[in-house]
């Protein structure tokens, strides 16, 4: 949650307002770097012996770098697949993202029921599928593009209508140059 936050608010500020595939792949990125540190340090199909020396401590922090670079992007990825999916509305992407993420679940309790090391490595090859899968998607931010459209026709119907008030009140003070009030 703490990745989500963090990476959700870097997406938020201008500089990185159409940079979303960047985000996420970075974050995806981080991820995978974690997983496979998390891969090297315990027992798995491929070697008997951990390459790196596995403790506690580095056991839970690549555990840990692991959650927080995945969940800094899944933020990320509901608004980018609002944006690919735009003249649908947000709650269909949601859910259409949501029921994927439940079904690809259900398949990995059926696949790797108590096998930690078979579930290891598929954890290992799904972030790195997810990558292939953000490096080659398109994005069009025409979601984002018209809310900015609309919030700067907002602020130009503000504008004007402030200013037909100070032409009101303007009116008013110069009335009072002709003795009409006294």
């Amino acid at each position: 949650m703490i990745g989500g936050f963090l990476l959700s608010s870097v997406a938020d500020t201008r500089r990185f307002q159409h940079s979303l595939k960047l985000l996420i792949i970075t974050s995806y990125v981080g991820c995978l770097l974690a997983i496979v540190w998390f891969e090297l340090s315990v027992q798995t199909y491929f070697y008997d012996k951990p390459i790196l020396p596995s403790t506690v401590a580095t056991i839970g922090l690549s555990t840990a770098l692991t959650g927080l670079f995945s969940g800094a992007a899944m933020p990320l990825i509901y608004e980018a697949l609002a944006e690919i999916m735009f003249p649908l509305p947000e709650s269909l992407s949601a859910a259409f993202l949501v029921q994927w993420s439940n079904i690809a679940s259900f398949i990995y309790l059926f696949i790797a029921p108590n096998r930690s090391k078979l579930m290891n490595l598929l954890v290992l090859i799904t972030t790195s599928i997810c990558i292939l899968m953000m490096v080659f998607a398109r994005f069009s931010y025409r979601r984002r593009d018209e809310d900015e459209r609309k919030r700067l026709e907002k602020e130009e119907e503000q504008t004007k209508a402030h200013d037909d008030i100070n032409s009101q009140f303007s009116e008013i003070n110069n009335e009072q140059q002709y003795g009409t009030f006294s």
